[in-house]
């Protein structure tokens, strides 16, 4: 649709045909993932091999994935690519394929790639290791595998007859680490091995978990020494939350989160503590929601992430306290990468100094957020801060590749370049994203230049994607463009087209998602129907997922509707487009009417309930200057917080 279905497949060939050999070769793929999605691996292989080494590769990775293949194979398969990805769990299900008698040394060759990830494969490597005279490494797989796997019968039996002594004083950690788990199958056959009191503990965590009958009988014959366990804490906590029980859950939160010995594995009540305190702060609970989110003794991840910065926003707008804010959002800022969160550091912080009366400060933490305006809130820290609107975001940004470069000869590229040519775009998007995660800036420049050929924004915006993960930011591929035929009503502007399919599908016109959802858009076939009567159309469930065009009217269509309903506000038509109107009028009576003066357009949307929703609604506003800014080849004003409005 960039420039017409018939030029994006002439390139899709030309670069196949550059790739790969030809249209031979790309039809003897396209037969061979036939028989793959049929199972059929003899003709999968058949098919593969008259087209050259790349089908064959193609080919034969769904089948080692699939657990199909000798250990000769996968050996064969890791050695000549390394580098491609999945390779996890091909080696999952290629460790089936150890036999006992396998020779030890291509044992040991094949566990070089990953460490074991079954109970077969730890003892397969065990006894290769043992064999080899490396006792000792045998010893330390067999403790690390019994400290933090869920093996099966037959593997424990094995490894404590093989490594007992070794094993001897684990058996506690064992047990502990399979109830934090809940893994209760392998926690019940454990409970022989560790002490009595261990064992009255081991019921009293396992009963909670199982919703069992009598669990404060359980509960009361835990020994004293073992009465304050976390985990025991931590399953009375979850007890009480499946019981509807909120006050009960707030007080074992509360209580337990003085120290991160007291809760033992901070990050298991992590998820809890989040959806606790945002709950708390969407009731008006301020105080409380700040006690539960900010005593959380994380250090990494998204449930940290959050909680910090909601820590902060609660301190900063709820509580009156910006130098308790302003360390909160340090620490948020020190523990994330993105440059969606990065923006969104800056942008507090900013706010943060401002409430303490530090304008120098202010001023730089709004121009380090003011750094990252592919984002809602660098948008938001460029405004505040001055800071004019990023040249680069005008897409000129480009680096310069030969065909003949060594990315355009690795394998996983040729595999990508193969698979887009037979129309699987999100397979292929998932080699070149693979690629990204292991160069540095200028190379995944290249790739995305070598890869703009294929006319495909999908594979652009998902190596964009992966790139940002890693704190590299290409803002033409980040956003590219895509030809929408809109609705001949024409009320819907190319950016915010442009930023609702980037957000729904990636581009990626063939996708159907888990509720049903299709296409471009993702319009939902109900809403398909009702759209194509309004318009006079016939309507065709199969062209939603096959004809961008078609798809592409009707989504437009629909959003036409909901800007009729909500004006050019960029948050309720965002809202609507992925809750539904009927929710976003739901939340007007709520929160109050984003498109009036009175209301703080910020934190209305850091009040939507549903956290996809908040999201999808940031994500589609942070790419409408960004859009503007690709169509028009110019840079403008930001002044996204006049534009929330819709005023």
């Amino acid at each position: 649709m960039t420039t017409g279905n018939a030029m994006r497949n002439w390139l899709k060939i030309g670069v196949a045909l550059l790739a790969i050999g030809g249209s031979p070769a790309q039809a003897d793929l396209s037969a061979a993932m036939g028989h793959v999605r049929a199972g059929d691996w003899s003709a999968a292989l058949a098919a593969a091999q008259r087209g050259g080494e790349i089908p064959v590769a193609v080919a034969q990775w769904h089948r080692l994935r699939s657990g199909q293949g000798t250990l000769d194979e996968y050996l064969a398969f890791l050695r000549a690519y390394p580098d491609w990805p999945g390779l996890p769990l091909l080696v999952r299900r290629g460790e089936q394929a150890i036999a006992p008698s396998a020779p030890a040394r291509d044992v040991i060759e094949f566990f070089s790639y990953h460490l074991p990830q079954t109970p077969d494969g730890v003892l397969r490597l065990s006894n290769a290791l043992t064999q080899t005279d490396r006792s000792a490494d045998a010893d330390a797989l067999a403790v690390l595998a019994w400290r933090s796997m869920t093996l099966n019968t037959e593997a424990e039996n094995v490894l404590m007859s093989r490594h007992g002594p070794a094993l001897a004083d684990h058996q506690i950690a064992r047990m502990d680490d399979l109830l934090w788990r809940g893994e209760l199958e392998a926690a019940a056959r454990q409970r022989p091995r560790v002490p009595e009191e261990w064992r009255l503990l081991h019921d009293a965590r396992a009963a909670l978990r199982n919703d069992a009958p009598g669990v404060d009988s359980r509960i009361a014959a835990v020994p004293d020494g073992l009465s304050d366990d976390p985990g025991l804490a931590f399953e009375r906590m979850q007890w009480r939350a499946r019981k509807g029980r909120d006050a009960g859950v707030i007080e074992i939160l509360l209580d337990r989160s003085i120290s991160a010995d007291r809760l033992g594995r901070p990050e298991a009540w992590g998820p809890r503590r989040r959806l606790v305190a945002r709950t708390l702060f969407g009731d008006g609970k301020t105080r409380e929601a700040y006690l539960v989110a900010s005593q959380n003794y994380l250090t990494e991840g998204a449930n940290f992430a959050d909680l910090e910065w909601l820590s902060g926003y609660l301190a900063l707008t709820k509580l009156d306290s910006p130098a308790a804010a302003l360390a909160h959002f340090r620490r948020f800022r020190a523990g994330v990468s993105s440059p969606i969160s990065l923006g969104r550091a800056g942008y507090w912080e900013g706010r943060a100094h401002e409430a303490l009366g530090q304008t120098a400060e202010a001023a730089a933490a709004y121009a380090f957020g003011a750094e990252f305006q592919t984002s809602f809130y660098g948008q938001l820290a460029a405004e505040r801060g001055g800071v004019p609107m990023d040249p680069r975001l005008t897409g000129f940004e480009t680096f310069p590749v030969s065909r003949e470069s060594s990315i355009a000869a690795s394998s996983v590229y040729k595999a990508g370049v193969a698979l887009n040519a037979i129309g699987d775009l999100t397979l292929a998007g998932r080699f070149f994203a693979h690629m990204a995660e292991s160069m540095d800036r200028g190379d995944i420049g290249r790739l995305l230049t070598l890869t703009e050929q294929l006319g495909e924004p999908y594979i652009q915006l998902v190596i964009a994607k992966r790139a940002a993960d890693q704190g590299h930011t290409f803002h033409r591929d980040y956003f590219p463009l895509e030809e929408i035929s809109v609705d001949g009503r024409a009320g819907v502007s190319p950016e915010l087209a442009l930023a609702i399919a980037r957000r729904e599908s990636e581009f990626n016109p063939t996708v159907v998602s888990p509720a049903g959802a299709r296409g471009l858009m993702q319009v939902m076939p109900g809403t398909a129907a009702d759209v194509s009567r309004d318009l006079g159309i016939t309507y065709s469930l199969p062209r939603l997922g096959t004809d961008p065009v078609y798809n592409a009217r009707l989504g437009t269509a629909y959003l036409q509707g909901l800007i009729e309903e909500f004006g050019n506000n960029p948050i309720l038509v965002a809202a609507g487009y992925n809750a539904g109107p009927a929710r976003a009028r739901q939340w007007m009576r709520d929160l109050g009417d984003p498109r009036s003066s009175s209301v703080d357009v910020v934190a209305w949307v850091e009040a939507i309930p549903y956290r996809e929703t908040r999201n999808y609604v940031m994500r589609v506003s942070e790419s409408l200057a960004p859009y503007r800014a690709r169509l028009s080849g110019q840079t403008e004003a930001l002044r996204l917080s006049k534009e929330l409005a819709g005023r």
